[in-house]
């Protein structure tokens, strides 16, 4: 009888024991499902659909040949009066590694022109990645070019206006910083930012995507470069 009681005693000691590690897994549990994302998503830059100096398209522009007088009138109409921006039209392709749907909800860009800074910003985003999938968003900026030209730059104007349409001469990068939210949107965390050449259109070796065409539109450290 007293072996008995003593076996009954240790089973009612035990039971507290237990219902702590049942509620100590369950929490732990619980916390790994809400974390973010474990790989930032990767971004490429899939096209340039739209690039103009000023009033002038230069998206064609190949050769100093390809900027008769007409054209270079406009640029100079454009530099006198200290007023050059650069607008361009871009689609991104953003593809995300993680087995969970990831969220991104804004973009940090800096934007750089033969390797010196011309601005910087935020899009806000409201995009929803699928896991293992790839989505496309248009991307698009005007900064004014002025400042990068300085007071002597009137005799290489028709030279500065080449190339913004070629994803070869890698005139433009892009830094990039996707700002992410988990599935559940409870967290926000800036992700560990990745220079992404813009012309290049080099891609990060990974898994192929389920679907590779699905349609486009952290603690944030610094910008992805993407090359022009």
């Amino acid at each position: 009888m007293s072996i008995f009681r003593l076996f009954i005693r240790r089973v009612a000691l035990l039971l507290p024991v237990t219902g702590l590690l049942l509620a100590t897994g369950c929490t732990l549990r619980e916390t790994r499902q809400e974390s973010v994302p474990a790989v930032e998503p990767h971004l490429t830059v899939r096209a340039v659909e739209q690039a103009s100096l000023g009033t002038l398209d230069v998206l064609s522009l190949r050769t100093p040949d390809d900027v008769d007088l007409p054209r270079r009138n406009q640029l100079i109409d454009g530099y006198v009066n200290k007023n050059l921006p650069l607008k361009m039209r871009l689609q991104l392709n953003v593809y995300n590694p993680n087995l969970e749907p990831t969220a991104i909800t804004g973009l940090d860009y800096t934007i750089l022109v033969d390797k010196k800074e011309l601005g910087a910003g935020r899009m806000p985003l409201a995009l929803e990645l699928p896991p293992r999938d790839s989505v496309r968003v248009p991307f698009s900026f005007e900064l004014n070019t002025y400042k990068l030209l300085g007071t002597d730059a009137l005799p290489a104007l028709r030279n500065f206006a080449l190339g913004f349409g070629d994803l070869r001469r890698q005139r433009v990068t892009l830094r990039l910083h996707p700002i992410m939210r988990n599935a559940r949107g409870r967290f926000s965390t800036l992700v560990r930012r990745v220079p992404l050449p813009v012309a290049s259109r080099t891609k990060v070796a990974q898994p192929a995507p389920a679907s590779v065409e699905a349609n486009l539109r952290s603690k944030v450290v610094k910008p992805v470069p993407q090359a022009l």
